[in-house]
């Protein structure tokens, strides 16, 4: 399979990347939307705050998670749009998940 294909994936090392406290994203289809979108996660909520002002992320939904794998809830940010846009060329994506 490739990177594309394996969303399943690329959401289980997002959450590895956000479990020690750095900032994981993997690329999902919102079907409601239409639209690619962008999962930020993380499991502390300063530091995704701070990298969404850094990225200039302004618009997207957090909700929090829980794990098998953390006592501590993930912290998770959907970003769409222009956001989306901005993520996928900050993490190396060249083009749209689909």
């Amino acid at each position: 399979m490739t990177e594309i294909d394996d969303a399943a994936a690329m959401y289980r090392a997002a959450v590895d990347v956000a479990l020690r406290g750095e900032v994981g994203m993997c690329p999902d289809f919102d079907r409601h939307l239409q639209e690619e979108v962008w999962r930020l996660l993380c499991c502390d909520r300063g530091a995704l705050l701070k990298f969404c002002q850094r990225t200039g992320i302004i618009v997207g939904r957090l909700t929090t998670r829980k794990t098998l794998r953390s006592e501590k809830p993930l912290f998770e940010l959907v970003v769409h749009g222009d956001d989306a846009d901005t993520i996928r060329q900050w993490a190396g994506r060249d083009r749209p998940l689909r």
